[in-house]
């Protein structure tokens, strides 16, 4: 069953008591504080694509800029796509 607001008084429920600034939440952004930079290069590992000669790859990462930047940002330059011996990308 759902909590209840029905035992609450007014004088609970007045948002004008009730300031922000006075609570301390510097331990919490200490301890999850997000860091952005911490020396690592960002990178994302994709399987499962088909392999393509270097004549096809200009085409597959053209498919894979408009996935990347529909959910973020990503540079063309910055893709790496391994090739082996035999002229096609490594899978």
């Amino acid at each position: 069953m759902a909590p209840s607001f029905d035992h609450l008084r007014e004088a609970d429920l007045d948002e004008e008591e009730f300031d922000e600034d006075e609570i301390d939440i510097s331990d919490l952004r200490e301890r999850y504080e997000v860091q952005l930079e911490q020396g690592y290069d960002t990178f994302v590992v994709i399987d499962g694509l088909p392999a393509v000669t270097e004549e096809q790859k200009p085409r597959l990462i053209k498919f894979l800029m408009k996935k990347f930047n529909a959910v973020g940002t990503a540079r063309e330059d910055s893709i790496f796509m391994p090739f082996g011996d035999d002229g096609k990308s490594l899978r």
